[in-house]
């Protein structure tokens, strides 16, 4: 039995394909599994280690990762952890899958291959968006371009100018049947060969695709051939040099049905190369191939797999010459291997004919985009659109390319309508991969252009595309980019969601530079929802990567991410140290130094330096403004904060309005102006910070208003307003330390002593090494306070 239906929801096990209300549900690969099996073992409990090992595959999973996963199964089919309607949770055994299940008739018969997939349907539109809203924190500036240039990464990495579309399946016999239902994994072929034939290892990888994706198969992108055996060479490189690959479990790890594996090596008169194509049940067909090249070996086997898999070979009349072929191949693999250099090198010294080969001259502009020579690939771009006679498919990749570099150069309403033409170019030249990235691109635009219910479509159905093509890759960094997009509208905990999800994905292909893009994310989500514990851990587990990484902008990030978390905790003396390096990264205007200097504004701060902490903040701006809004806006709330407590003057007011209409922007003008006397002008400012505040759903951002407006509300005798606003972050108060002095402040204020010393215990259970406020550390007055002694409740007091 292989279809389950309950409630508005059908289940099919082999599809691996989910139904709400007859549309497709995009469902990560965990969540499916996790639904899986807790509906095919619908009688009974189903144990969290069970769980874990079905879901995961290893042992070493914490509670909060598997609960990640059970949440996004719940939400897949429309439950919650409320409701638990569909998967009850079983307290200290795990799991129960409680919904009336049905087992339809036609349960074991597969659909058609002929029949036509339904239209993925596009992802719920998002509600309109306040005109106003917060900035979460500075870092998601930079945070979030490094995720989307992975994005557009994916975008300007397209096949040569040679691909076809893929062809719609169609009806055969005998062993083609099984292939038309399923997705092949082509991975890097294995080399009997000298350190000059390395090149064929990615190389003839990519090629067998192509070929086999001309004959009409589904195939899995290049890229995620790679991730997929990397991660798996390091677990099992010795199995994989004896010929003893774990096909099953490489087939589980990608979500593909067929894997194939290629071996070359030379012989007397030639080469030759030897194909295994390995089926989920133990199946495998084998082809044979001999040529006077690697290429026509190759080509000779691939030829021969296709027949025994009941299929016709490619037409061969848009073949480029052997030459050029092997040529755009040893280049591809370089930049596949992320050696850009020599992959310039080898199309630069092409004969004069191959330079001037539409093909050629595409790889070269892709080599200049990973290399951040956006314009120089956008002038080449340019001359070859304008060039007579382009096939369909190499235009839509043009226009796609364009896209990829106009958003690096930040020209967003330019790139949407690049992507908008691929897209029309797409609707007669069917191609699903690359709508798949044409609709990603487009999505982007949308999102940073605030059209949120736009953006909301666009990745949905790309995301949808990319999963039913193979790209796991690509399927992460949608849902990295549906991520952000929860972001911009307002919604931190399904932001996480997504963030969380995307890292796991990422972080099971060994896709390194990705998963330190989302581990930023996640820290920052963290963060915002002050569960600080859980930012500080995710902090250090991307310190655990550092030595994997090359890019100087995420060596710095790691850092940074790092010391936030430390902050957030109390551990100022190891904060202190990781600003204090220098950085790697010596360019002078580099956002990310900006936000170290923010950093250190607020290492000053929390150990009670507010006048080093004013010096400081009035010397970064001095120097250069910062980049971003975000960062000034930020740096100026700190500044006037760290004067006000070191009694030091204001900052003159720029005019009527706050620098930025964002929580920091309006806070900083209320410190202002109170302290210029104008309480009536201070109190529509903190209006204004704590609307927005609201408006955003950040924790932060609320206790950030609280900080400063419950104090001055005491001042002023308005206990009832500061009881209000500090009842408000009251819920965070056992994991925020901010937010618990908050409540000692309002405790001391109303003269308990036992409820005052009860929040100054907590208070400093939070600490760590920072500063309470010394008026806060005697007993409150009044005969109630009488004989209480300060000293007595924790040896770590500091006044």
């Amino acid at each position: 039995m292989s279809r389950f239906a309950f409630g508005p929801c059908v289940l099919d096990t082999a599809r691996r394909e989910l139904l709400r209300d007859g549309r497709p549900v995009a469902v990560s690969r965990r969540a499916f599994d996790c639904l899986s099996h807790l509906v095919q073992h619908r009688g009974r409990d189903v144990g969290r280690d069970e769980l874990v090992a079905v879901v995961f595959r290893r042992p070493d999973v914490s509670d909060v990762q598997l609960g990640q996963i059970v949440l996004l199964a719940r939400r897949a089919v429309g439950d919650d952890g409320g409701a638990q309607r569909f998967i009850r949770t079983v307290p200290r055994r795990g799991f129960r899958w409680v919904a009336e299940t049905r087992v339809p008739e036609t349960a074991v018969a597969p659909a058609a291959a002929s029949a036509p997939r339904p239209e993925p349907a596009p992802a719920a539109p998002a509600p309109a968006a306040a005109t106003r809203r917060p900035r979460l924190a500075p870092v998601l500036l930079v945070a979030g371009a490094v995720l989307v240039a992975g994005w557009v990464a994916t975008l300007a990495w397209n096949p040569p100018a040679r691909r076809h579309p893929v062809a719609a399946p169609r009806p055969v016999s005998g062993p083609a049947a099984a292939a038309d239902l399923v997705l092949v994994l082509v991975l890097p072929a294995r080399l009997d060969a000298g350190e000059e034939a390395r090149w064929m290892r990615l190389g003839l990888m990519d090629y067998l695709a192509d070929r086999l994706r001309r004959a009409g198969l589904a195939v899995a992108p290049s890229e995620t051939g790679v991730r997929v055996s990397e991660r798996t060479d390091a677990a099992a490189r010795n199995a994989a040099a004896a010929g003893n690959l774990d096909s099953a479990a490489l087939l589980r790890r990608s979500g593909a049905g067929l894997l194939l594996e290629s071996r070359v090596r030379p012989t007397r008169g030639g080469w030759r190369v030897d194909l295994a194509a390995a089926a989920a049940d133990g199946v495998v067909q084998r082809a044979r191939g001999d040529g006077p090249g690697p290429i026509p070996a190759a080509r000779t086997a691939a030829d021969r797999l296709l027949a025994a898999l009941g299929r016709a070979p490619p037409g061969g009349a848009d073949e480029s010459p052997p030459e050029l072929e092997e040529r755009l191949l040893r280049a591809q693999a370089a930049t596949l291997a992320n050696r850009l250099d020599t992959a310039r090198e080898i199309l630069r010294a092409a004969p004069e004919l191959q330079r001037q080969a539409p093909q050629l001259r595409y790889r070269l502009a892709q080599v200049d985009f990973h290399a951040g020579r956006y314009v120089h690939a956008l002038t080449e771009l340019d001359r070859l659109l304008a060039l007579p006679g382009l096939d369909g498919p190499l235009r839509t990749r043009l226009h796609n390319a364009r896209g990829a570099n106009l958003i690096r150069l930040n020209r967003h309403r330019e790139a949407r309508r690049e992507f908008d033409r691929a897209i029309a170019l797409l609707e007669t030249s069917p191609d699903p991969p690359e709508l798949g990235k044409a609709l990603n691109g487009r999505g982007i635009t949308r999102l940073v252009l605030a059209d949120f219910e736009g953006a909301a479509a666009d990745l949905g159905r790309s995301r949808i595309l990319l999963v039913n093509a193979g790209d796991v890759v690509g399927a992460a960094r949608a849902d990295a980019n549906l991520g952000h997009l929860e972001r911009r509208r307002d919604r931190p905990h399904q932001a996480l969601e997504h963030f969380l999800r995307a890292a796991a994905e990422f972080e099971s292909l060994g896709s390194v530079n990705d998963l330190m893009s989302m581990r930023s994310m996640v820290v920052d989500g963290h963060l915002g929802l002050l569960q600080n514990r859980l930012a500080e851990r995710a902090s250090a587990h991307a310190v655990a990567l550092r030595p994997r990484l090359a890019d100087v902008v995420q060596l710095a990030m790691v850092d940074l991410d790092r010391a936030r978390a430390l902050l957030r905790v109390g551990r100022l003396g190891e904060a202190a140290r990781l600003l204090a390096a220098p950085a790697p990264d010596s360019r002078p205007d580099d956002s990310l130094g900006d936000l170290a200097k923010l950093l250190q504004v607020e290492l000053a701060m929390q150990a009670g330096r507010h006048a080093a902490a004013t010096r400081l903040a009035d010397a970064a701006r001095r120097e250069r403004p910062a980049e971003g809004p975000s960062v000034q806006d930020w740096l100026a709330l700190r500044r006037e904060q760290a004067a006000l407590a070191a009694e030091l003057p204001s900052l003159p007011d720029a005019g009527d309005g706050p620098a930025a209409d964002s929580v920091a922007g309006w806070l900083t003008r209320a410190v202002r102006l109170r302290r210029q006397g104008e309480a009536a002008g201070a109190e529509a400012a903190y209006r204004e910070a704590l609307a927005l505040a609201d408006r955003g759903g950040v924790p932060r951002d609320l206790v950030e208003v609280a900080m400063d407006q419950v104090p001055w509300a005491i001042e002023r005798g308005r206990l009832d307003e500061a009881l209000a606003l500090a009842g408000r972050v009251a819920p965070w108060a056992q994991q925020d330390f901010d937010a618990a002095v908050l409540q000692l402040h309002v405790q001391h204020a109303l003269g308990d002593p036992h409820a005052w010393r009860s929040a100054l215990e907590h208070a400093l259970a939070l600490a760590g090494e920072r500063r309470i406020p010394p008026q806060l550390l005697s007993p409150p007055p009044g005969p109630r306070a009488q004989g209480i002694d300060p000293q007595g409740i924790s040896p770590g007091v500091t006044k």
